[in-house]
């Protein structure tokens, strides 16, 4: 109950960042014709929780807006986790390309309530080498477990070139290898 509710408030937080951002930026770089090298964008996320259960993840992307509406790149993976209450400690690390694909680019023309942000499909497929993160329960577990993920996402303009964007995700692969539940609930920036 208590990681749904947590879960709860950080959408409901990430939504209100994202809307108050919103409503100050409106340039439309992407509708001027931009070079190549302002279709590059970079970004990704930082996870950290501390206490009993200590995580920490690096997921920094760089990726081509191919068109106004399509986007793909590539990405980096790393996990640490460490758990006082199994004394115990692992990680992963790998790789994953992505796409994603702009259905509506302000949802506000769509739903005349509110300018808001962008309605994306997104795809990830991750490959990553788990040898040293199950370890303690899995011993003979595959070293290397891909991961397809896909589903929806919400993008919020926070800069002229940035976005916020939340993603509700769906591991295809959901095994006692992977180490994403459904569902994936992801939030991270782009440059």
């Amino acid at each position: 109950m208590m990681k749904i509710k947590n879960i709860a408030i950080t959408i409901i937080l990430i939504l209100c960042f994202s809307f108050v951002f919103n409503n100050k930026i409106n340039a439309q770089y992407l509708e001027n014709d931009p070079t190549p090298a302002q279709r590059v964008f970079w970004g990704g996320n930082v996870g950290l929780m501390f206490g009993t259960y200590t995580y920490i993840s690096l997921n920094p992307i760089v990726g081509y807006r191919l068109t106004n509406r399509l986007s793909a790149g590539v990405g980096g993976t790393y996990n640490w986790t460490k758990s006082k209450y199994y004394n115990y400690s692992g990680q992963s690390y790998g790789a994953n390309v992505f796409a994603s694909f702009t259905i509506i680019k302000n949802i506000g023309d769509v739903i005349p309530i509110y300018n808001a942000g962008g309605l994306l499909l997104y795809a990830e497929l991750s490959y990553l080498n788990i040898s040293n993160y199950y370890s303690i329960t899995l011993p003979n577990q595959p070293s290397w477990v891909y991961t397809p993920l896909a589903g929806i996402a919400y993008q919020s303009k926070i800069g002229i070139k940035s976005y916020l964007i939340f993603m509700v995700l769906y591991n295809f692969n959901e095994s006692s290898y992977s180490p994403y539940s459904n569902p994936v609930i992801k939030a991270s920036f782009q440059f």
